[in-house]
């Protein structure tokens, strides 16, 4: 069994949960998520997850907010745990993505495929459609 944590800067984490809820409905229901607030240190978020990651040799997928970030740096350090697998640039498609395979105990191979179909769901559209465009659709 795997575990999958949404972690971020603020509600991010709880919003991102609660989409990820109305479209994969029952699917979410294992996830969890952390929170670090203005006050807080991002090394508690860092203690509670070691020490959770010490008592149990479970596989923990943590999805964080932003590469480089607060979050993202100190929960880094659970690298010193195997089964621990931490990615940055969360957005909804990777969410959801994750949320319908992390109980498969997903190997490093394949979140690495899911992280790479993630960035093909960001683009951007500006202007008129072009002709070759309207053809796609």
């Amino acid at each position: 069994m795997s575990r999958l944590i949404f972690a971020s800067h603020g509600k991010l984490s709880d919003g991102m949960l609660d989409s990820v809820r109305m479209i994969a409905g029952d699917l979410a229901d294992g996830i969890e998520t952390i929170s670090l607030f203005p006050g807080q240190s991002p090394n508690d978020l860092y203690v509670q997850l070691k020490k959770e990651a010490a008592e149990k040799n479970e596989k923990i997928i943590v999805l964080c907010d932003v590469l480089g970030g607060s979050v993202h740096t100190t929960l880094s350090q659970l690298r010193e745990f195997d089964h621990v697998m931490i990615i940055s640039g969360m957005n909804l498609g990777l969410a959801l993505d994750l949320a319908m395979n992390y109980q498969n105990d997903l190997s490093l191979e394949e979140v690495e495929k899911l992280v790479e179909h993630s960035k093909e769901g960001i683009g951007v559209i500006q202007g008129e459609p072009e002709d070759e465009m309207d053809e796609d659709f």
